[in-house]
């Protein structure tokens, strides 16, 4: 395996900031870029704090990559973060495989997390030989094939009608992603499994998910919160990508972990 590069996208500037203006690292979700994904979040963090975030292989402004782990990703987030901002802790959110990451950090022992919001995750995603079908099938055929599936999981009922603005950036995402290395990600997915170590935190925590996510909902949720000892957030009739849904929510989360983390 390679640790990938990853391209990173910066939300704010330094100069635009106080000079103790916390950094926030957001993470995206399979098949999404960053910078759609927190679309309703970024305008709430800045003017406080110094956003970036970074993409999948392949995804957004990342180069593709043919083969990698979630372990790579997370050293490929640190390699990217550090080189462009310097060394130095900060606050991740992730979501999906984003919040894989971070809890591959946690696990690791970071010395980069001062605080970690794991949003709509698990530290193993059940039933790994589906996710290596899903690879071989976008492998061959494509990313447009998980258009429909991805759609239903992502947005509550009506919620795609309501917020297309939202919504079809996404699902363009999606579209235009590419496919070796979205199937590279769902190999890494399948052998993704932090069961054994996840212990509790060492930097504040907090674990989101919503109502209506049928993978990570909050039977999911509420059992990886007790055992990081990290605070819960249930989202009443949110699917599987919550920070469209509940920006707000994840804002004020945030806000409360980077003051815990003082």
């Amino acid at each position: 395996m390679t640790v990938p590069e990853l391209g990173l996208v910066e939300f704010t500037r330094l100069q635009d900031l106080p000079t103790d203006a916390p950094l926030v690292v957001l993470g995206p979700a399979l098949g999404t870029s960053v910078t759609n994904l927190y679309a309703p979040l970024v305008p709430l963090l800045s003017g406080r704090f110094h956003v970036v975030g970074w993409d999948l292989p392949g995804h957004g402004v990342s180069a593709p990559a043919q083969e990698f782990t979630v372990a790579d990703l997370a050293e490929g987030v640190a390699r990217a973060v550090t080189q462009r901002v310097g060394p130095g802790a900060w606050h991740a959110m992730g979501t999906s495989i984003g919040g894989a990451v971070v809890q591959q950090q946690l696990a690791a022992g970071s010395s980069h997390l001062a605080s970690a919001t794991l949003v709509a995750t698990a530290n193993y995603f059940p039933d790994p030989a589906s996710w290596r079908e899903r690879a071989e099938l976008v492998a061959s055929a494509g990313t447009p094939t998980q258009v429909v599936t991805c759609a239903k999981a992502w947005f509550a009922a009506d919620f795609l009608a309501r917020h297309s603005e939202l919504c079809t950036p996404l699902l363009h995402d999606l579209q235009g992603a590419d496919r070796v290395s979205y199937a590279a990600a769902c190999r890494a997915l399948a052998d993704y499994d932090l069961r054994g170590v996840t212990a509790p935190a060492a930097v504040p925590c907090a674990v989101v998910t919503g109502t209506e996510d049928a993978m990570v909902g909050p039977d999911v949720a509420r059992p990886l919160a007790q055992a990081l000892r990290a605070r819960c957030e249930i989202v009443d009739g949110a699917a599987h990508l919550v920070p469209l849904a509940a920006p707000e929510l994840l804002e004020r989360l945030l806000t409360d972990l980077i003051a815990a983390a003082r």
